[in-house]
């Protein structure tokens, strides 16, 4: 079967899977294409807080464990022509040596990448398996993410191997990014007209706990506990966020929100941090939740998948980024993570993305080395 990423990318980019809507039209023409190339393929659904379908698969061509995984997702952020879109977003349009459209970069023309490579192999040329992970909702939580790393049992397979996280690094390799930490706090009050005082604000409960949040959001970027020197910036934001949503301002605040956001770094000890805040809540009676905890993707730059990748790509040296991946939800199983991806995480999720066709053209190339390096020689 014989596929152009630039037609592949633009088929994909057709298929308006912003991650409010469903994936699975989008997700059953990908399932279509690995079924003729060979691939055993596993279907994980699911049904997400609004009721909406979605789905995320693992595929696999050969036999055994380990091997290498292609890790993609094909949710996008929404656009809008009215945002000032100079053509349809959901129409791939070439141009001087770009294809525009959503998605294009994040990810749909580095998933495009990864099918176009494997259509180069056979099961019966691997020594190792290979596997394509495509995930639902990694712009929102990584919730596919999730539920392959806590379901999947052929990724359960692939966890001992490799994996590259085919995300826009202009095909430079990254063996670390942050973590994501989502807490809310929330406090209750009583409605009532402001002139009769027959109201309970709930801002005024939540103003002690602020002051102690304050503490911390001094302490995560002054401390060199929190710092890390390969990241820049080498520290990370205590985002404090707080929101009454309350309808006017002659009625009494009946509920208070403050959302924190925190990026935590490889060896930060985050436990620390939530249970601190947790105990703030306690004492100040509020309630607490931990809405999401993914946790640093850290590969250490001497490690083998590193120097392989460094190798394959003909890169100098490997880097960390600041933004997170569906990593946060794989580095759960798999310990051998890179991101490597063709494109510019600038484009991602701006007005008239972009993404270079040479640069889709040099992914295929390279991922067709590395299926070729571990899973057809075997080599670490």
């Amino acid at each position: 079967m014989k596929l152009d990423v630039v037609k592949l990318t633009q088929d994909l980019i057709a298929y308006p899977s912003v991650s409010l809507s469903s994936n699975v039209d989008v997700t059953r023409f990908l399932i279509g294409i690995l079924a003729r190339l060979g691939f055993e393929v596993e279907e994980l659904p699911y049904t997400d807080v609004n009721g909406v379908a979605k789905l995320s698969i693992v595929a696999k061509l050969g036999k055994g464990k380990g091997g290498l995984s292609l890790l993609s997702h094909n949710d996008v952020v929404p656009a809008f022509a009215e945002q000032g879109w100079t053509s349809d977003p959901f129409k791939g349009r070439l141009h001087q040596g770009k294809l525009y459209g959503r998605g294009s970069c994040d990810m749909k023309g580095p998933l495009a990448a990864t099918l176009c490579a494997a259509t180069r192999f056979k099961a019966a040329d691997l020594k190792a398996p290979l596997f394509i992970v495509v995930t639902s909702d990694e712009e929102i939580a990584a919730r596919g993410a999730w539920e392959v790393a806590r379901k999947s049992k052929l990724f359960s397979e692939a966890s001992t191997g490799y994996g590259l996280i085919c995300e826009p690094t202009r095909l430079r390799v990254v063996h670390a990014h942050k973590g994501a930490l989502y807490l809310e706090i929330r406090s209750k009050g009583k409605a009532a007209h402001t002139s009769t005082l027959k109201g309970i604000n709930a801002n005024i409960a939540m103003i002690p706990f602020l002051q102690e949040m304050r503490t911390i959001y001094d302490l995560v970027l002054r401390s060199r506990k929190y710092r890390n020197a390969e990241f820049s910036p080498a520290h990370s934001e205590w985002s404090i966020g707080i929101n009454d949503h309350n309808i006017a301002t002659n009625v009494t605040p009946v509920q208070s929100v403050c959302t924190i956001s925190y990026r935590p770094m490889p060896g930060a000890e985050v436990d620390e941090l939530i249970e601190r805040t947790r105990q703030s809540a306690k004492k100040h009676g509020l309630r607490f939740a931990v809405k999401f905890d993914g946790k640093p993707v850290y590969t250490p730059k001497d490690a083998p998948l590193v120097r392989t990748a460094l190798q394959l790509s003909g890169t100098r040296a490997s880097s960390t980024v600041p933004y997170g991946t569906d990593g946060l939800a794989f580095a759960s199983r798999m310990k051998n993570l890179v991101v490597l991806g063709p494109g510019d995480i600038a484009q991602a999720h701006t007005v008239d993305e972009w993404v270079e066709t040479e640069q889709l053209h040099r992914a295929v190339d390279l991922y067709s080395r590395f299926i070729d390096h571990v899973c057809v020689q075997g080599r670490p």
